[in-house]
């Protein structure tokens, strides 16, 4: 059974089932640079004590945040800076602080810039430190950032605004100690994606679409392409062809088998398609050039081949039907004959519910038979005669009175 050729690109046709995959590939381009950033705020509390009122001044505030490599601990000391006052970024190894107590846990306050962030820290620690205070960059108010400072050890490092640091600084340089206590504060979590993220993702976006419009585009020249080319020309003419060819088989005569049929010829072999003897109640349809042949078995063959299995006719241009024999059908088989059409019935039923035509009444239906048929086939047709008599004959002495069939 052959079916007709698949159009050139059909592979191409867009399918729902192809979202998903793209779903999927589109999730896969997602960047694994993004990370969650986690950070903690500082509490910083100051106490001095002023000299002109002789009063102690205290100032507490969640001003300050942890370096992401410093321990989140609490600690207390004097503030100390640099010597240099041209000089209070702290980036050389050689600096040295100014304590206003010596001999007291110290801690180191550092302006930001210039150098990292662990090389002022790994310094003021040289100098036993017990904690770096790195204020922000001036003009950023109270505004502080997450250091990164890999490989400072235990030392605790944090960054407070730069409006803070410079009062303590002031305060120091005029000699007051400044006495400064760092705790914990709370703790957040930042969702963020670094430049090469976004690049990689506006790429992979980019690749995306132009890959989706390279594809519309070949598909829809494949389909322009198909449209004037000749397979889908063959296709329509493929399809009224088959149209034809079942009209055609539609006008071919029908007949029912029944005990002791004269008005056929039936071959002696039987239906030469499926090669079964003809039995009562078989439905065969008989060809122009008089052959017969079961329905069901010469229907599929005629929309397959259009001639006649024994003499090679060209049964469709016989009925006056004319196309082309080379198309690429798809056969449908027709259903089975049922089996309770009944024995006496002699009128001639045709498919698709169309009336059938009675074959004419005569004793030897020489109208059905080829002039030119040989001599052997005459003997032979005769000896089914004989023997379908001998049964007809057998079966009525046997059936008592009354049955439908006695004579």
């Amino acid at each position: 059974m052959r079916r007709p050729a698949a159009a050139p690109g059909s592979w191409l046709r867009p399918r729902s089932q192809w979202l998903p995959l793209l779903v999927l590939v589109l999730s896969l381009l997602r960047p694994a640079a993004g990370a969650r950033v986690e950070w903690f705020t500082a509490f910083v509390s100051t106490a001095y004590l002023d000299p002109d009122s002789n009063v102690t001044v205290t100032a507490n505030s969640e001003s300050g945040r942890y370096g992401d490599s410093s321990p989140k601990g609490s600690v207390q000391g004097v503030i100390g800076i640099p010597k240099n006052a041209r000089d209070q970024l702290g980036c050389d190894a050689n600096t040295e602080y100014f304590i206003p107590r010596s001999g007291e846990p110290w801690i180191a306050l550092a302006a930001r810039g210039n150098c990292t962030f662990k090389e002022k820290i790994l310094n003021a620690a040289k100098k036993m430190a017990i904690a770096v205070v790195i204020y922000n960059f001036l003009g950023t108010g109270n505004t502080t950032v997450t250091m990164n400072h890999i490989g400072t050890r235990n030392v605790v490092a944090i960054m407070i605004g730069s409006t803070t640091g410079l009062e303590i600084l002031e305060l120091v340089r005029r000699g007051i100690p400044v006495i400064m206590s760092i705790t914990v504060g709370s703790r957040h979590v930042e969702e963020w994606m670094s430049s090469q993220s976004v690049v990689f993702v506006i790429i992979a976006f980019i690749t995306m679409m132009i890959i989706s419009l390279a594809w519309l585009i070949f598909y829809y020249i494949q389909r322009f392409l198909y449209a004037g080319s000749p397979f889908s020309s063959q296709n329509k003419k493929n399809k009224n062809n088959r149209k034809e060819t079942k009209k055609a088989i539609d006008k071919l005569q029908l007949h029912t088998v029944r005990h002791g049929d004269r008005e056929i010829d039936l071959d002696i072999e039987g239906c030469a398609v499926c090669i079964e003897v003809y039995r009562s109640r078989d439905v065969v349809r008989i060809l122009p050039c008089k052959h017969v042949f079961h329905r069901v078995c010469i229907d599929p063959w005629l929309l397959e081949h259009h001639t006649c299995p024994m003499c090679k006719l060209d049964v469709i241009k016989a009925l006056g039907f004319m196309m082309d024999t080379c198309e690429n059908v798809e056969v449908v088989i027709p259903e089975s004959v049922p089996d309770n059409i009944p024995g006496g019935n002699a009128n001639v039923s045709l498919q698709d519910g169309a009336e059938a035509s009675m074959l004419p009444d005569s004793p030897t239906f020489e109208s059905l038979q080829h002039d030119d048929r040989l001599t052997e086939e005459d003997e032979a047709v005769a000896l089914i005669e004989a023997n379908l008599e001998n049964q007809i004959n057998s079966d009525s002495s046997s059936c008592p009175i009354g049955c439908p069939d006695s004579r």
